[in-house]
């Protein structure tokens, strides 16, 4: 299994929870297998919290789950399958962790997509990418869900299940046209709107 982890870099100010972070609803529509596995596998767990503004985004897009739980079928077996964002506050061990649940059979595979320090303004989202999952045959190129984990330090990031992992792979719309379906909260005033990866 292959981590993707996402390092702070620069010593920033330690994340606290304030007016202007919301912790997101939505922990219900998870399946109780995963809250189980969840419970026993991370104690104390609660769904990433994430700021006001993209709570506001999702709603204004009429998003009807959680910025920190979504749904679609990764890879592409025609099940079911889930990503959610967690936190871990205990002491010392402050993390926010990007798990993916694949549908198989009665059971769910557990996959840690990203791990990264508690930063409340990373999101989920599930949109269609078409991938050529050879490389080297256009023609044989499938369009499947993908995971995208929206702003957050690195900027957007999107990832393809591909033989047994998530993959990093380029974001599936044009960064000068973006999509407009998909919720992302736009770049302050005095930023650039293109987003640097590292």
């Amino acid at each position: 299994m292959r981590f993707f982890c996402l390092l702070t870099v620069l010593g920033l100010v330690p994340f606290r929870l304030n007016a202007e972070v919301q912790q997101p609803s939505g922990a219900s529509a998870i399946p109780q297998s995963i809250r189980s596995t969840l419970d026993q596998e991370y104690p104390g767990w609660k769904l990433a919290p994430v700021t006001r503004q993209i709570q506001t985004i999702y709603k204004q897009h009429k998003v009807a789950h959680s910025p920190s739980f979504a749904q679609g079928d990764f890879d592409h077996d025609g099940r079911r399958d889930y990503a959610v964002q967690i936190v871990l506050n205990t002491p010392g061990q402050e993390e926010q962790i990007i798990i993916a649940f694949l549908a198989r059979g009665d059971r769910f595979e557990e996959i840690i997509v990203q791990s990264m320090g508690i930063d409340p303004t990373s999101s989920l989202w599930v949109t269609r990418a078409t991938i050529d999952d050879t490389g080297t045959h256009p023609d044989q190129a499938v369009t499947k869900d993908v995971l995208m984990v929206l702003g957050g330090v690195a900027g957007d990031t999107t990832y393809s299940y591909d033989d047994g992992k998530f993959h990093e792979i380029p974001a599936p719309d044009d960064s000068e046209k973006p999509d407009p379906s998909i919720p992302r909260v736009p770049p302050p005033a005095n930023q650039p709107s293109e987003q640097v990866q590292p």
